[in-house]
């Protein structure tokens, strides 16, 4: 059986004893690691996946090092963190080009979302299980029967109860950060990771058509910008004297940048007078 697990990274920072706080770093997360070891459990060949920049590549290496048996680096530079539809969207187009038996996903990762698993199975057609505690004959009172081609998996429900099911491979599979405790990987699987090659393929490659910017806005698009030069809704003007820039910032200025009103030198009675005759002659009053 084929497998490939998710490799994403998450900040980590370590403080030491004197309260020194390192900066950020990141390093493969906590839920893909458990994806790795249930993977291992029904996979004889396993690929790690990282998508992003040089922390997913690390990522990948750190599951090299955990005994996943290839690395595959969907590379491009991020301009922020991925929306979780464009990470399942390239992740399901590598499950594609590798025809995996299972696409094994880090249900509770805070990178991209739990709704990773389920994106990728519809986008692949697939069926998808979610919160899976334990791969193989359920660990239930339940008689589940299994024919060729097909997966047994246990899932939670809620606290206190899970149920058994039957998958048909290939199926996505979103492992539950219960489903084990990963163990710390024997020194020469450390050494054959750091040593193992990477492939690397350029995001434009797998999913045509996205970029950088797309995949950090996800379905959102952005047809048109028109700046509003009123004040808090665009641009500030650059033309004109400063009492012109300020009336055009209330809205009162001209495209000239003069002043679309009048104003009265004059005491407040004799200034209301006269807009109460200027009123009178527009027939406004």
């Amino acid at each position: 059986m084929k497998a490939i697990v998710t490799a994403r990274p998450e900040p980590h920072r370590v403080v030491d004893d004197d309260g020194n706080a390192e900066p950020y770093r990141h390093q493969l997360s906590i839920d893909d690691r458990v994806a790795l070891a249930a993977a291992q459990e029904v996979a004889d060949d396993v690929t790690a996946v990282g998508i992003g920049g040089d922390p997913a590549r690390r990522c990948v290496r750190a599951a090299l090092g955990h005994g996943a048996d290839e690395g595959l680096h969907v590379e491009y530079d991020p301009i922020e963190e991925v929306a979780g539809d464009k990470y399942a969207t390239v992740l399901s187009r590598v499950a594609a080009r590798e025809s995996p038996d299972a696409v094994v996903v880090g249900q509770s990762s805070s990178f991209a979302g739990a709704e990773i698993a389920t994106l990728v199975g519809e986008r692949l057609d697939w069926p998808a299980a979610t919160r899976v505690t334990r791969l193989g004959t359920p660990n239930l009172d339940a008689e589940v029967s299994i024919e060729q081609g097909e997966l047994a998996v246990q899932r939670k429900l809620s606290i206190g109860r899970q149920e058994a099911v039957v998958l048909k491979v290939p199926a996505v599979l979103g492992i539950d950060a219960g489903f084990t405790d990963p163990d710390r990987a024997p020194l020469s699987t450390v050494v054959a990771g750091q040593r193992a090659k990477i492939e690397t393929v350029a995001l434009e490659d797998v999913a045509p058509g996205e970029s950088r910017f797309a995949m950090s806005i996800g379905a959102a698009t952005v047809e048109d910008v028109t700046p509003n030069e009123r004040w808090g809704r665009g641009r500030p003007p650059r033309a004109g004297t400063v009492e012109q820039r300020i009336y055009r910032m209330l809205g009162r200025g001209t495209d000239s940048g003069t002043s679309a009103g009048e104003r009265i030198d004059a005491p407040p009675e004799e200034a209301a007078e006269q807009v109460v005759a200027y009123l009178r002659d527009q027939d406004l009053i």
